[in-house]
């Protein structure tokens, strides 16, 4: 009997890259679903149903905005069967928001975190399938994440560390791609892990200012074309303490 032809070998969405993402990457997301979402509902439910006075009692509650400058790899993108090797992602700029809990029965040194934010970007490779042209997309990120956060409760500096992940989106447009059919707008939804750094500068009781380092990492398919997203970030922001 002759031999079985294989499936040919697809970069679109029925494309994963599971068997690259390191260990780190699952943990997170085996920790995030089932403990950190949860605990972040919980205590965020527990913290709005009380007033301002008990809050502030039971613990702080921190709202924060902040923009920040996106400076991601050149690395990781699969298209059209290849992987272009002049691959180039520019550096981005946007902005988020997030809010915190730090129960006091926990020392204040504990706390969960809700975030959200988002920032623009551009991806430029040679085309796999025509030679001598360029191809070219706008690629926009988007990212809810649940985040665990150790801090030390210092009266002036706070410095602190964290852990999180949550739902992660990869936005194409005005894509210039040969060889495919490009909409006008094309979107992946994936998983992302991210693992940050900082500390808090107080004003006040309830300002403060604060700086942050973040690595984030999720894998996004599009048609054709699959990028294994890895960025380093840098923060920037005003918080309010309730």
């Amino acid at each position: 009997m002759g031999r079985k032809p294989q499936r040919p070998f697809y970069f679109g969405r029925r494309y994963w890259i599971d068997d690259v993402r390191g260990p780190l990457e699952t943990w997170l997301l085996s920790l995030v679903f089932p403990v950190i979402l949860p605990l972040s509902l919980a205590l965020l439910m527990v913290f709005t149903q009380t007033g301002p006075v008990s809050a502030t009692e039971t613990g702080d509650v921190t709202l924060s905005l902040y923009t920040l400058g996106a400076f991601p790899s050149n690395q990781g993108l699969f298209a059209q069967g290849s992987n272009p090797s002049d691959t180039r992602i520019t550096n981005g700029v946007g902005a988020g928001i997030k809010v915190a809990v730090f129960p006091r029965n926990l020392g204040n040194s504990i706390g969960i975190e809700l975030e959200s934010s988002g920032h623009g970007s551009g991806i430029t490779f040679s085309s796999p399938t025509r030679v001598g042209s360029q191809a070219s997309t706008n690629l926009w990120v988007f990212n809810s994440m649940a985040n665990l956060i150790l801090r030390y409760p210092g009266k002036v500096f706070l410095p602190y560390i964290g852990l999180g992940g949550g739902l992660s989106s990869g936005m194409l447009t005005h894509a210039n791609i040969p060889g495919r059919s490009d909409p006008d707008f094309e979107g992946s939804w994936t998983f992302g892990s991210q693992f940050f750094g900082g500390v808090q500068g107080n004003l006040s009781e309830h300002v403060f200012l604060f700086s942050e380092y973040k690595y984030f990492s999720a894998t996004y398919h599009w048609k054709q074309l699959a990028l294994d997203f890895r960025s380093q970030y840098a923060l920037f922001g005003i918080g309010l303490r309730f």
